[in-house]
């Protein structure tokens, strides 16, 4: 039986916050819990740095691009492959919900070439509702998906991406997190959205699908806050999975945003070949290492070490583990044929 798939994508989510207190208060208690409960893995990172480089990494499995982004191609992101088209042909309702504006960084339009069966976003919810400067907060567009998920055709695919953890930070209720700084206002607003994942995810589990459904969460980037002197971690990120049936286990092995793709379709018994850049981290066949870019530079991560590079300067900017020439010349390699795929 074809299990239904929630995939929450957190909004600037990141494993820096993770066990962490800040001016006495834990900042995410929920996830804490949450990822002892599930099938976590802890060492993951972001493909780039953005939500629409993010978006495409996790829905497509496809790298991001040091200076450029595939949505604001069009032409190009058509012929991007996509978990809701793969879906799509095995019988699966397909329906994607966000509170804001999906025409930002032109997402709507690699959405619209997705064979989504439903695109929900600010215009669908009321004026009232509408109470960030994004459009609806978390917690209205939770109340939205839990009288529409029990509705929906089974088996169903259904992406949430959040919105109250982007800048500027700002929430609907009482501040946890005390501060006016850019660093405790991003910090209070992860609190916010875990609380309500925490109880989207209560919810669900009452509900009759749940034994027949896998919720995935994991990040859309990493964020600078709070600051890190080491470069990797701001784009190390959080990946979890619940749902009927799944056992809790913590996988340490190096991973990619973008093998979130074929990580799920393994999960539902699809070995398709469609996502040429993201692979099964359940595999047996797995082999660790993860490629990630920000603007005009790449992050290489493997078993043996971790290598940030600058490509304007051409030197590496942190090398910590072993990280020899070749591993540079390897990470150099990948960039290389990333781009040429893109371009192509």
């Amino acid at each position: 039986k074809r299990k239904n798939v929630i995939l929450v994508v957190w909004e600037s989510f990141t494993e820096k916050v993770l066990d962490k207190d800040y001016h006495g208060v834990e900042i995410t208690p929920r996830f804490n819990q949450l990822k002892k409960e599930g099938l976590y893995f802890s060492n993951i990172y972001a493909t780039g740095d953005r939500t629409d480089k993010g978006i495409v990494g996790v829905l497509s499995g496809y790298p991001s691009q040091p200076i450029n982004s595939i949505v604001k191609f069009p032409n190009k992101t058509r012929s991007l492959p996509m978990l809701t088209a793969q879906l799509s042909k095995h019988g699966y309702f397909t329906g994607f919900y966000y509170g804001g504006e999906p025409e930002f960084a032109n997402i709507k339009s690699y959405l619209l070439h997705s064979r989504l069966d439903k695109i929900i976003d600010v215009h669908h919810f009321a004026e009232a509702d509408r109470n960030s400067k994004w459009g609806a907060h978390d917690g209205v567009v939770m109340n939205y998906l839990l009288k529409e998920i029990p509705l929906l055709p089974q088996p169903f695919f259904a992406t949430w991406l959040t919105l109250s953890s982007h800048e500027p930070y700002e929430t609907p209720v009482p501040t946890a997190i005390q501060g006016k700084d850019d660093v405790s206002l991003f910090l209070n607003s992860l609190h916010y959205t875990d609380e309500v994942l925490y109880q989207f995810i209560e919810a669900c589990r009452k509900m009759p699908f749940w034994e027949n459904t896998l919720l995935v969460v994991v990040a859309d980037h990493g964020h600078r806050f709070p600051p890190d002197p080491v470069p990797s971690n701001n784009f190390r990120i959080p990946l979890l999975i619940l749902g009927g049936g799944v056992q809790p286990q913590t996988v340490n092995l190096v991973g990619s945003q973008t093998y979130l793709a074929a990580t799920v379709l393994g999960l539902l018994g699809d070995s398709s070949s469609a996502f040429p850049y993201s692979k099964n981290m359940l595999s047996l066949q797995y082999k660790p290492w993860a490629w990630y870019s920000f603007f005009n530079g790449f992050g290489y991560v493997t078993p043996a070490g971790i290598l940030v590079y600058d490509n304007a300067g051409k030197r590496p900017i942190e090398k910590s583990g072993m990280v020899s020439d070749s591993m540079i010349l390897e990470g150099r390699a990948l960039q290389q044929v990333f781009y040429n795929d893109f371009l192509q």
